[in-house]
């Protein structure tokens, strides 16, 4: 038996210094070197405060990097830390630096430790079951209700490869990246069992967690180039409790594809861009259309931004109508994880949806993104929206509240102006 300490904060996470992982019950993550370093010095010297000077020269002892480095490591390791207030684990001392005051020791079987964590049994022989999610870790999307934000959020972001497929998970919390985790092997699993291999292959797949919804988004790639092959793209909100009815879609290989929808009217100019998504809640799958509008300001970097939405009737085939909105679009790349990240201002919204007896709202996914935005705009409470990835025309965006979407823009698409690259 071979004993090691670890730190045991009030969060229910633990640190091993000596490995370097963060840790619970359930799971175990690998830290980077500079969160490594600052953590530990910030436990050696609870005592006393710390100052940002001294941790810049912890973190990252072999160069000079500015305070932006620091303030994102330590957004990153509250995060890592579950903290679900500002403060639970690492407290900011304003104008002198940071601090750490309660956590207790303890020593632990190191054996035990191995056995019990959940990432790191993701190994080879998971990776392989994995690599069969990967061919069917096509997109989902929602409902979830965030507070107003007065700055963009820290997401926990991990990357894995399965077969010849791409993965990256995107969470608030261990807890929510261990959840994708556990359901991509499963998924991958069904399929092998299913057809005896990995039948997805050269995907580039984004996994999105929320409190109340998963979101899932993927394309095929040009093994040449990384770039997403037309018509490719797809993404899809799922309620929390319709993951089964999910994986089942993507297990029995059900057809997808890009629906041709033409929603023409002489008050509508060429939209800027299309987005089609699709939703899996009590009613079943049901699309949706999107056209935006972005026109310049006199501002640099800032924006009209407005949105039309449509959704399938199930009966007709036909879209109607669902919502229209009007927003102020600021685009920054400064200290952003992804591309970029959207600042966004809300002005008008309008529902064209009404309440009946045969659907309600409170059970349709389909209505969460806009009934959300509705409370927004009631509130006039600011959004940040992320660049994910990006190419010629398609730009690959998470909206926190409605999950992950493709983006086909237009030339004309100031978005398209943003650098070209892939999270």
């Amino acid at each position: 038996m071979v004993n090691i300490e670890q730190i045991r904060f009030r969060t229910k996470v633990c640190f091993i210094a000596s490995q370097g992982v963060l840790k619970t019950s359930e799971s175990t993550l690998k830290l980077n070197l500079s969160e490594q370093y600052i953590l530990s010095y910030l436990i050696e010297n609870h005592s006393t405060p710390v100052t940002k000077d001294d941790l810049l020269k912890v973190g990252w002892p072999d160069r000079i990097v500015t305070e932006a480095s620091l303030f994102q490591v330590i957004r990153a390791l509250r995060v890592k830390l579950n903290e679900k207030n500002k403060g639970d684990v690492i407290e900011t001392l304003p104008r002198v630096g940071y601090q750490i005051r309660e956590f207790t020791r303890e020593e632990v079987d190191l054996s035990e430790q191995k056995s019990n964590s959940t990432i790191s049994k993701i190994n080879k022989k998971t990776i392989i079951s994995a690599a069969i999610l990967a061919t069917t870790l096509f997109g989902s999307c929602v409902w979830y209700m965030s507070p107003s934000q007065t700055e963009p959020t820290h997401f926990l972001i991990e990357h894995e490869n399965i077969g010849t497929n791409n993965i990256t998970f995107i969470t608030k919390n261990l807890e929510q990246q261990v959840d994708l985790r556990n359901k991509t092997k499963a998924l991958f699993s069904q399929q092998i069992n299913k057809y005896g291999k990995i039948t997805a292959t050269n995907k580039k797949i984004f996994f999105y967690k929320a409190d109340d919804f998963y979101s899932i988004a993927w394309c095929q790639v040009t093994p040449e180039t990384n770039q997403c092959k037309p018509m490719t793209d797809f993404s899809y909100k799922i309620s929390a409790n319709k993951w089964n009815s999910f994986t089942h879609l993507i297990i029995d290989n059900k057809k997808l594809f890009h629906e041709n929808v033409s929603i023409t009217s002489e008050s509508l100019y060429e939209p800027l861009s299309v987005v089609y998504r699709s939703y899996i809640g009590n009613y079943g799958i049901i699309s949706k259309v999107s056209n935006f509008y972005i026109s310049p300001t006199d501002q640099s970097n800032v924006f009209d931004y407005s949105k039309v939405s449509f959704i399938a009737d199930k009966k007709t085939g036909r879209y109607q109508a669902l919502s229209l909105s009007a927003e102020s679009l600021k685009i920054t790349k400064k200290d952003s994880q992804f591309i970029a990240t959207l600042k966004i201002t809300p002005e008008v919204f309008h529902w064209a949806y009404q309440n009946n007896a045969n659907l309600s709202e409170n059970k349709a996914v389909i209505f969460s993104d806009d009934d959300n935005k509705s409370n927004s705009y009631k509130n006039n409470a600011i959004r940040y929206d992320y660049i994910i990835a990006a190419q010629k025309r398609l730009q690959l965006i998470l909206d926190e509240n409605s999950g992950l979407y493709w983006l086909h823009s237009s030339k004309n698409n100031p978005l398209t102006l943003l650098p070209t690259e892939h999270y």
